[in-house]
């Protein structure tokens, strides 16, 4: 604990129940879970703007005007529960139809390739079933396919499934594949040549091989036992792909074929469809209808729950009934869905809610959880400062606990929090050992101004962008880094200091500073984490058999170019980029990051694909923006990168090493090739390869400069 005031730093003991005491704020509020990487877990909150407010608002209009429709055809539908049925109706033939016009409702449909096409009689397209076909034409592997969305595909008793596929005669393709999303893609038939489509393991259920392709110039049905593809009665689906490589092909009237027992059957009986969702939390589900059905058939509902939950069976599920409510039931789900989808745009933020009925705490038997002893309330150490309750009549809350921590008596947390604002820009904090300002810990090297900062943040209302502004103004934040020897000897740390502050970038910043500097950089703000460039085989090895994380696919695109802090941390195996620079893997916490000087570092920063890149699309900065002759694109160079112009001798010694490498690319066109061609993007210019070439070698070497990787 250390006194505000004279900074006697002491060591208090505390006993084992006033830590569990202090441990039960959590303890007894907090439900663990696991999320699967969901990007966003509730409990959550909607921050929406006036304007998006009013777009859904419109849109909660037109669906309650669409629902109010669907509701009145629900009323009309004369159903009869088969499973209630006197004597049971016979066992029969069943088709489920999974695609015939459209996607099933509510899917989220994606593609590989050209967008997703549909073709008409009108238009000169071939069609099986309805008013449309699933036309592709592509010169590669293609695909269109969903995996999520949709109300899921239930595999019938004695299932065969089936696709009708017609393949242009002029233009075949070089193999067509149908694939089921069950968990994950892992469940594929091919036709054609085998190894054209290269996904899933050969010779297992992962690639089945169906043979020949079809007969190609007519409408031809494939047929898939679900036996083949190791799927048995009461499997569900999440979505399906279908897939070619080259070619024209049409699809139509997709689905699976079956016997039906009514009154078992969850696409006829709504009683046997309650027991398939029973106890489950069925992402395809509105929450409404989740929250009624997942208690299961034995429980009885209420007259309006019942009326909600068979509305929604008729409309979505019952095989016997969702066609009556014709296009309704369609321009329904498209609402929701677009509903849906524009919400998504909108911010969100973490909360955090408290059971109803707080868990009870126990002093855990030398630390044993399965050892409860004494049961615990929440409270703070006797030593420490009252905490002063909302409610004197009720149970200690984490907002007491919360205003506890910034309350006046407590001085420790703006203490220890300026002083990570002092870390972050000088690279120490004026306590050095930011993690304990305990008795083992370091006295701060300047008291009175970390008391000074510190009652000035809490004045301020614990404003943050202020207190950094109040920092960076600083005469000693902006006196000169440069040192001399006597500097040094007085002050070899700068805990004085006596120069302004010098030390390596963190990892994040290296990466961002060359993709800045470049124009590479999307500045997008939020959204999920992406996945930039990353060597092979990274997650594979530490990854679970049936993790969503155990492969590593990387993003395209402006993805690979986002900010740092949005890329996504599997903690297990952090992206090499920023292991390399001792940014931490987040296993743990992390008060100040080590910093260290390897050979690994510097070939990273000089080979790694995302730096090489970054280096030929400055280089093309260089040249259009830099001026006419090498010397004016060399001073450009340095005053973006290190906002100050090269002396002479620098000036002449990077012009010699731009001949120098001009000279071996143009002896070596392939090679000049392949170093203007690293990653994903491509050159702009039209500039020889020898010259942009060179000019990326130059980049490369002025990014990696002791001076551009350090702030000084």
């Amino acid at each position: 604990v250390g006194c505000a005031v004279c900074h006697d730093h002491k060591f208090v003991p505390i006993s084992t129940k006033e830590f569990y005491s202090l441990y039960s704020f959590f303890n007894s509020n907090a439900d663990p879970a696991m999320d699967g990487n969901a990007m966003l877990t509730q409990p959550v909150m909607k921050l929406t703007t006036p304007e998006q407010d009013k777009k859904l608002a419109e849109f909660d209009g037109q669906i309650a005007a669409k629902q109010k429709l669907v509701d009145e055809k629900a009323a009309t539908l004369a159903y009869k529960d088969p499973a209630t049925i006197v004597p049971k109706p016979p066992v029969s033939e069943t088709e489920d139809v999974w695609f015939d016009d459209d996607f099933p409702a509510g899917a989220k449909v994606e593609f590989a390739g050209a967008p997703t096409t549909f073709a008409t009689k009108d238009n000169g397209g071939q069609v099986l079933s309805g008013k449309r076909s699933l036309k592709r034409t592509d010169a590669g592997l293609a695909q269109d396919y969903f995996a999520s969305g949709a109300e899921p595909l239930v595999i019938p008793q004695g299932g065969k499934l089936f696709a009708n596929v017609y393949l242009d005669a002029k233009n075949p393709p070089k193999a067509i594949m149908l694939q089921y999303h069950k968990g994950e893609w892992n469940r594929r038939a091919i036709w054609g040549e085998y190894a054209a489509i290269p996904f899933g393991k050969e010779n297992s259920v992962e690639k089945v091989n169906m043979g020949a392709l079809p007969a190609a110039g007519k409408w031809v049905k494939l047929e898939i036992p679900i036996a083949k593809l190791d799927l048995k009665e009461g499997d569900e689906l999440e979505g399906f792909a279908m897939t070619q490589f080259g070619g024209t092909v049409f699809w139509d009237r997709i689905g699976i074929a079956g016997r039906s027992d009514p009154a078992n059957d969850p696409k006829r009986s709504l009683m046997a469809w309650r027991k398939t969702v029973k106890g489950k939390a069925a992402k395809s589900l509105p929450d409404e209808i989740d929250q009624i059905v997942k208690a299961g058939p034995d429980k009885k509902l209420n007259a309006t729950d019942e009326k909600k939950v068979l509305g929604y069976f008729l409309q979505t599920v019952c095989l016997d009934t969702k066609d009556k409510f014709g296009t309704v039931g369609t321009e329904l789900a498209d609402l929701k869905k677009q509903r849906d989808e524009f919400e998504k745009t909108t911010a969100s933020t973490f909360i955090y809610a408290d059971k109803p009925k707080p868990r009870d705490a126990f002093v855990m038997i030398r630390g044993q959880y399965d050892k409860p002893g004494d049961k615990v309330t929440p409270a703070t150490p006797a030593i420490l400062p009252p905490m002063k309750l909302a409610d004197t009549n009720a149970r200690p809350t984490r907002l007491d606990l919360a205003n506890w921590l910034v309350a006046p008596e407590n001085p420790l947390t703006a203490r220890v929090t300026v002083n990570h604002f002092w870390q972050q820009f000088f690279g120490v904090g004026l306590v050095k050992t930011s993690a304990d300002f305990g008795s083992q810990g370091e006295p701060p090297s300047n008291p009175e101004l970390l008391d000074w900062l510190a009652v000035t943040f809490r004045e301020s209302g614990w404003d943050m962008k202020a207190m950094v502004r109040l920092i960076v103004n600083s005469s000693a934040f902006r006196q000169s880094s440069r040192s001399t020897p006597e500097l040094l000897q007085r002050d070899p740390d700068n805990r004085l200091l006596a120069r302004g502050p010098r030390f390596r970038l963190d990892a994040e910043q290296i990466r961002d500073n060359a993709l800045f500097v470049s124009g590479l950089m999307d500045f997008t703000v939020g959204g999920k984490g992406v996945n930039s460039y990353q060597p092979p085989n990274i997650w594979e090895p530490v990854g679970y058999i049936d993790s969503n994380t155990r492969n590593y696919k990387q993003d395209s695109g402006s993805a690979l170019y986002r900010r740092s802090i949005y890329t996504f941390l599997k903690r297990t195996a952090p992206a090499p980029f920023m292991a390399n620079f001792d940014a931490p893997s987040r296993e743990q916490f992390c008060a100040r990051r080590d910093r260290s000087d390897t050979p690994l570092q510097a070939l990273q920063t000089m080979n790694d694909v995302q730096h090489f890149e970054a280096a030929r699309v400055f280089a093309e900065r260089m040249m259009n923006e830099g001026g006419a002759t090498p010397d004016d694109r060399i001073t450009f160079a340095y005053r973006t990168i290190l906002a100050r112009k090269p002396d002479a001798e620098e000036l002449q010694i990077v012009r010699a090493e731009l001949d120098e490498h001009q000279k071996e690319f143009l002896q070596d066109e392939d090679a000049a090739k392949k170093t203007i061609e690293h990653g994903e993007s491509k050159p702009t210019t039209n500039a020889p390869p020898a010259q942009l070439a060179a000019y990326t070698m130059v980049a490369n070497m002025i990014l990696n400069l002791d001076e551009t990787l350090n702030r000084n």
